[in-house]
């Protein structure tokens, strides 16, 4: 379903995991025989080496102040 949903044909997917039966259904397996048909990868990403990914601590939000754990009640 997923190759589906991906742009692989039928055809392409059927032959894939024909070949995935005997090797394994490892998401590297998988990915191995994409590529060997040309399509990319569908079922692991590589993070280390994107450039779009930004793991930068600078977002617009303020700290949250956390709630007491018990409840607090004034006499006043």
């Amino acid at each position: 379903m997923e190759m589906k949903l991906n742009g692989v044909e039928e055809a392409d997917a059927a032959s894939i995991l024909a070949v995935c039966k005997t090797k394994g259904y490892a998401p590297e397996t998988l990915d191995e025989e994409l590529e060997k048909r040309g399509y990319e990868r569908i079922f692991t990403y590589d993070f280390e080496n994107d450039e779009t990914w930004e793991d930068d601590d600078e977002d617009d939000f303020a700290p949250v102040e956390r709630f007491p754990h018990k409840h607090r009640f004034d006499d006043e």
